[in-house]
């Protein structure tokens, strides 16, 4: 679970720089492809570390409270 945390947090930061990379003006000269490529790059690892993230909060809590939650929220649906 803590591997999860640190894999989330180093994606979060390849995110965060590529997010930046876009705004530096010296960056600004490189081709749309190369740009395009860091941008996909850049959402595609946010996702993953927010996916990482949460998956390992799952984990923490046991699995009977996931399912009391769910089974809690279908029978007021079905009220």
């Amino acid at each position: 679970m803590i591997r999860d945390r640190i894999i989330a947090c180093l994606l979060l930061a390849v995110t965060f720089a590529g997010l930046v990379m876009q705004r530096i003006a010296a960056f600004r000269d490189i081709p749309e492809a190369v740009a395009a490529l860091v941008t996909i790059v850049a959402v595609v690892s946010g996702l993953t570390g927010v996916w990482l993230w949460v998956r390992s909060s799952r984990h923490r809590s046991s699995g009977t409270e996931v399912e009391v939650e769910a089974d809690a929220g279908a029978s007021a649906s079905n009220d």
